[in-house]
């Protein structure tokens, strides 16, 4: 949801759309590495999608999340999520 916020991602329109939609129905799960700081973050992120100091905060705590998160777990989740069908 971060790097869809912040412009950078590569993904479809679709499966941006599918991805957010994802994204509004796990959020209120328990996370182990992002917390309630970073929700509060995309929800004013999303809110204000045109204020460039936003998109800017957004694209920094995009990078510290992927140094968490490793990127073959994020293309693996991917890849399950376009097995699963949910981007058509």
């Amino acid at each position: 949801m971060l790097k869809i916020l912040d412009g950078k991602c590569k993904m479809h329109a679709e499966e941006k759309i599918v991805m957010a939609l994802l994204y509004d129905e796990v959020k209120s799960y328990p996370g182990e590495m992002l917390g309630a700081d970073i929700h509060a973050l995309i929800t004013t992120a999303r809110d204000s999608h045109e204020d460039d100091e936003i998109r800017e905060f957004v694209y920094e705590k995009r990078v510290l999340a992927e140094t968490m998160i490793s990127r073959p777990v994020m293309k693996g989740f991917k890849g399950m999520i376009r097995a699963e069908g949910l981007f058509g």
